[in-house]
């Protein structure tokens, strides 16, 4: 019994050094966009993006008025206040066409694109 809780203990220590060892994986560090709603629209409605690389999206609201930034393909339904902006954090996406658009004025429209 002994014999076996040394073995144990020994092969535990063992394994912990090889772990310790090894280089520690950073995160992924996320690509930073910017889209601007102003007077119902969004400015740079046709953004550009790495492909597998997780995304910071800041929407910044420059109306009187809320929105509500949305999109199906993005998973994303977010509410901005009047003249403030938020940061959706997005996974890491794969290459395509990513529609988006502000669901309370349902005119302003814009696409992501990954590549």
């Amino acid at each position: 019994m002994l014999f076996a809780r040394t073995v144990l203990l020994v092969t535990a220590s063992v394994a912990f050094g090889i772990a310790a060892s090894l280089p520690i994986a950073h995160a992924q560090q996320a690509t930073s966009l910017t889209v601007t709603y102003a007077n119902g629209k969004f400015q740079l409605s046709a953004l550009h993006a790495p492909a597998n690389t997780p995304l910071a999206l800041t929407v910044k609201n420059l109306d009187a008025k809320s929105m509500e930034f949305e999109s199906a393909s993005l998973r994303v339904e977010t509410v901005i206040d009047a003249k403030s902006e938020g940061v959706i954090k997005l996974r890491p996406l794969k290459p395509g066409k990513y529609d988006f658009y502000d669901d309370f004025g349902g005119k302003a429209e814009g696409t992501l694109t990954v590549q």
